[in-house]
């Protein structure tokens, strides 16, 4: 998705510079990408999916991250009565704790970056295929997303023949 919408601003910017401005029958079509992918089953599937594999990634991160903070506050409350040795030790316990639940959160993190890029990418390629024919079809020089412009001329959206190809 992220590099559609680099390539969506990408010609967005060339669109509106003074070269491409001058070009008077440059062809340009709007498509609605949010739209397209928030209709389709295929795409909700997919969000479920990474939610609940989301959860499932959070649940014990988030069990760990109450214990560690109930230990902390016992350790407040105790530290004051404890041996000096006794408490750095209880402390670095504690910070090492903290340390490997940051780690668990970062590849949790990486885990559920790659879930999507894995589960997304064949949908967004499939999105950006349908874009690409249309625009052929279409004989477009141009297509933006529709988030990114405003829209004027409705006869420019494409987002319904774009809706078609990506079914």
């Amino acid at each position: 998705m992220i590099k559609f919408v680099t390539a969506l601003l990408l010609a967005a910017t060339l669109a509106l510079s003074p070269v491409a401005a001058s070009a008077a029958d440059v062809k340009i079509g709007v498509v609605n990408t949010r739209e397209l992918l928030n209709s389709s089953a295929e795409w909700k599937r997919v969000q479920d999916n990474i939610k609940r594999k989301m959860e499932d990634l959070g649940r014990p991160l988030e069990k760990r991250r109450e214990d560690i903070g109930r230990q902390m506050q016992e350790f407040e409350k105790q530290a004051s009565v404890m041996k000096e040795e006794a408490r750095q030790r209880k402390q670095e316990e504690i910070q090492q704790k903290v340390r490997d639940l940051q780690k668990q959160a970062m590849e949790a993190d990486k885990t559920m970056a790659q879930l999507e890029e894995r589960e997304k990418g064949p949908i967004l390629k499939k999105l950006q295929t349908a874009v690409e024919t249309v625009a052929r079809e279409e004989n477009l020089d141009l297509v933006l997303d529709s988030s990114i412009v405003f829209l004027n001329n409705k006869s420019m959206d494409i987002t319904e023949k774009v809706k078609r190809h990506f079914r």
